[in-house]
């Protein structure tokens, strides 16, 4: 078992024979013996065969360049298929509709504050000229009552 554990921990050092010589010979016959640690070693040998043999194949030509250009043009069929008259027409129409919209939004709002505005500046008119009418000094006046109709 605890060679088992010590083989698999090893394995590759083991399949490239760069152990010492005495771990290579308890490994070999550990090998001999075990038949779990046997395919183990089988399967792995096999798999460094195989990245070998995949080192050696070589690309086809110009791949690259061909797998680039498709997706370049899958990218143009996308952008010239989407809505030419929504970019061209209906966008700028729609921002124009929304920046009109706005401006009127905004000067119903500046008229009413405007409104309320000239509504103080009427009841403080009202103020002064009850305050003079009943001669009321300007010291008693600090807190100013606002008289709204």
């Amino acid at each position: 078992m605890e060679t088992c554990k010590l083989l698999h921990e090893n394995v590759f050092a083991y399949v490239e024979k760069d152990l010492p010589p005495v771990m290579l010979q308890q490994f070999d016959k550990h090998v001999a013996e075990c038949a779990e640690c046997a395919a183990m070693v089988a399967d792995f040998k096999s798999v460094l065969i195989l990245m070998e043999e995949q080192k050696s194949i070589e690309p086809r030509p110009f791949a690259e360049t061909r797998i680039l250009q498709g997706i370049e043009s899958r990218l143009e069929k996308r952008q010239s298929s989407s809505f030419p008259v929504f970019g061209r027409i209906l966008q700028p129409a729609l921002i124009s509709v929304g920046v009109a919209t706005a401006l009127s939004i905004g000067f119903f709002i500046g008229s009413d504050f405007a409104n309320v505005n000239s509504q103080y500046s009427q009841n403080e008119e009202i103020t002064e000229s009850v305050r003079s009418d009943l001669n009321v000094p300007e010291f008693m006046t600090d807190d100013i009552i606002y008289f709204t109709e």
